[in-house]
């Protein structure tokens, strides 16, 4: 290699470093050279791929990342699912299961590890999604929340009704068309909630919660229009489905298409295929109200005649019988007035002046029937058949039997 002569009376000469290009120990590279030339030729040369094989020795990290390895009858390879993708996981793996993963695959450069970054993971057969939703059906179903017996009746005329979806969704312009058209009396309150992605479930919760607490709510309609079962997976999450069975207000469910089926809708107290049709389950048709208040208007009247037809039927009636049954009664009153009347003439001191005998009265009217009721000298009158007497006490004498 020729020198560079720089301008002065000294010449200095420069001469290039071998570079290292791992052909000779003299060219040897680094192992970080190795691993990062390497990462950079697998990413750029070996596309996003389909793998196919079983799952085994599946970790989920508290970090939120999945880490497993895929095996097949003669090589295995470690895979690595970020939190960023697993959260839209249904449900784990079991040990064993065969899964397509689709990923890159990469080179972990501190450790020198091959391996693929999966982005997407799918169960053979009905897939994880079903897997998913028969395991915590399942166990719902065991604790009785899927039993006929638990679901409340729905308010036939409801003064205010909340709705539960986006208020960027076309449910909510669907349910409000609905109820604008068949039951303007109705009051609505939107909670608005994320009715997919990552957080939705719990931003579901609490807009029930809050729909809930509202002052004279007669129901809720929980709904959002239709998406791939990952959509509307989280109306599908143990979570979800629990709140709404626990809704201390009736709940109707709209989620997706007729065709959709979710686990908040199977333990809400009403299903309805579309959110159109939740609304018409939620409120009554005024059309026809107006109908059935018509035709109770004119049933009323009639049975008001009728009630008044019987009444005067009842009334010519007495009116034809009144007077035998007053005499009827009369006769009998006098008969049971005479018999009294005997009894108590035979009772009475009267009789006893009629057989002959006399009664002694003081000044007051009272009978005088002892002897020390009579003192010397004293006035009193003597009762007898056809009068009285005017007497006074002469001789006062004590009968023998009671001296």
């Amino acid at each position: 290699m020729s020198p560079d002569t720089l301008s002065g009376e000294g010449q200095i000469e420069f001469f290039e470093t071998p570079r290292p290009d791992g052909r000779s120990a003299e060219t040897a590279i680094s192992v970080s050279l190795l691993n990062h030339s390497t990462k950079k030729l697998l990413e750029e040369r070996v596309p996003n791929l389909w793998i196919r094989g079983e799952v085994t020795g599946w970790k989920a990290h508290p970090s939120g990342h999945r880490y497993f390895a895929l095996r097949d009858e003669d090589a295995q390879v470690d895979c690595v699912m970020f939190q960023g993708d697993a959260w839209r996981l249904p449900t784990d793996p079991d040990e064993g299961m065969e899964v397509a993963v689709h990923g890159r695959p990469t080179l972990f450069e501190r450790r020198g590890r091959f391996q693929v970054i999966v982005r997407q993971l799918e169960a053979s057969g009905e897939g994880l999604w079903r897997i998913a939703f028969e395991r915590l059906r399942k166990t719902l179903d065991a604790e009785g929340l899927f039993d006929p017996s638990r679901k409340r009746p729905l308010p036939v005329f409801p003064r205010r009704i909340a709705v539960v979806t986006s208020r960027s969704g076309a449910a909510l312009r669907d349910v409000l068309t609905v109820l604008r058209r068949r039951s303007p009396w109705v009051d609505v309150s939107l909670c608005h909630s994320a009715v997919q992605g990552d957080g939705a479930s719990r931003s579901i919760r609490a807009a029930l919660e809050r729909a809930a607490r509202i002052e004279g709510v007669d129901a809720i309609i929980l709904t959002r229009g239709g998406g791939s079962v990952e959509d509307l997976w989280c109306f599908n999450e143990e979570a979800t489905v629990r709140a709404v069975a626990a809704c201390p207000v009736p709940v109707i469910c709209a989620i997706g298409h007729e065709v959709d089926v979710t686990l908040s809708e199977l333990v809400a107290d009403r299903r309805a295929p579309t959110p159109s049709v939740a609304a018409e389950l939620a409120a009554p048709d005024i059309a026809v109200v107006r109908s059935r208040l018509s035709g109770l208007s004119g049933g009323l009247a009639r049975g008001l005649r009728r009630r008044v037809d019987r009444g005067r039927d009842r009334l010519n009636h007495f009116e034809r019988v009144l007077p035998r049954i007053v005499r009827g009664r009369v006769s009998a009153a006098r008969a049971r007035l005479g018999g009294i009347a005997g009894r108590m003439n035979a009772l009475s001191p009267l009789a006893t002046l009629e057989r002959g005998y006399s009664v002694a009265l003081d000044a007051e009217g009272s009978v005088l029937s002892r002897i020390d009721q009579f003192a010397s000298g004293e006035h009193f009158t003597l009762r007898v058949r056809d009068g009285s007497v005017r007497a006074i006490a002469d001789e006062i004498e004590r009968s023998e039997e009671t001296k």
